[in-house]
């Protein structure tokens, strides 16, 4: 697998791994993060990551002293930091898809949805969505020292004032579509659900309009992988990837940083790349690891458009 930078020829496989919650308890630590950068190092491959500005009220660099050094080395390694709203809560940009508030550990969230809706959508202009926006952008930057263009909403959280406020604001690309729910449809209890079809078409109407870019996400395929569920997701994939390559789209996965490893998450992904590289070279492609950033910036490949 190659991992380098743009250009890539137009019948390349284009793979842009995609990690969540960097810097959220519970679902991330520094010597997960550390671990993960390791491992995608032994791969070859290259990742976006999407930090969480200001995880559960304290800033990062105030909560997580011990992050700023590892996300500089993310930088230093070809990886991509994105951000990921700004204190994870579930509301605070948009509301989460059904697939989400399903999940068992989602019932604080549909009951407080149930009882809140109308207040909690009233909440969510576009002034509103811009300031926490530009204030968790500034904390990442304020770290990182370089631009966040990429932006994925803690749990596919959104709404139409969100793209809008998104466009506004400047970002090079969002990412918190979903092109494949199968994949929460297993973790729901739900693994005979057959796979959603991944299409041009499906591509194409998840753009917003506008500069910004879409970037849709598959699934989540290793949240807490156990062996019931390793084949079934293992399966969808294979499919996903066949899917994308087939409409001339980029892959983009998501795992979590402490769930992929908690469980069979790195064995599934060394099987799973090792598959897509047999899988590349029998299409006769080269299979190329690239962060959303880069991809978003051959949009003309993804649109069939020439570049503006």
């Amino acid at each position: 697998m190659r991992r380098r930078k743009f250009p890539v020829a137009l019948n390349d496989a284009c793979l842009c791994l995609s990690v969540d919650d960097v810097g959220l308890e519970v679902f991330s630590s520094e010597r997960d993060f550390s671990g993960l950068l390791d491992f995608y190092a032994s791969e070859g491959v290259r990742a976006t990551f999407f930090v969480v500005p200001q995880p559960e009220g304290a800033s990062l660099a105030a909560r997580k002293q011990g992050y700023a050094p590892i996300l500089k080395r993310a930088l230093k390694e070809g990886h991509e930091l994105g951000q990921h709203g700004l204190e994870h809560t579930r509301f605070e940009i948009g509301v989460p898809p059904k697939m989400i508030l399903d999940l068992p550990h989602e019932g604080p969230a549909r009951e407080e949805l149930a009882k809140h809706r109308a207040e909690i959508e009233a909440r969510l202009t576009v002034k509103n969505i811009r300031a926490t926006l530009s204030k968790g952008r500034r904390l990442l930057e304020d770290i990182l020292g370089v631009p966040v263009e990429g932006f994925r909403a803690p749990c596919l959280s959104v709404c139409d004032n969100l793209f809008t406020a998104l466009e506004e604001e400047g970002y090079l690309y969002d990412s918190s579509k979903c092109l494949q729910p199968t994949g929460w449809d297993i973790l729901n209890g739900r693994p005979a659900t057959p796979p959603a079809p991944i299409n041009r078409a499906r591509f194409d109407a998840c753009q917003a309009g506008g500069r910004m870019r879409t970037l849709p996400l598959t699934t989540e395929y290793t949240w807490y992988l156990n062996t019931e569920r390793y084949a079934v997701c293992l399966e969808l994939a294979k499919h996903d990837f066949r899917a994308c390559l087939d409409a001339g789209i980029p892959f983009v996965p998501v795992c979590h940083v402490s769930p992929v490893q908690d469980g069979l998450g790195l064995d599934f992904h060394r099987e799973f790349l090792g598959w897509a590289r047999a899988e590349a070279s029998r299409r006769n492609v080269r299979l190329v690891s690239t962060t959303l950033a880069e991809a978003c910036r051959q949009w003309p490949r993804w649109s069939g458009k020439k570049a503006e």
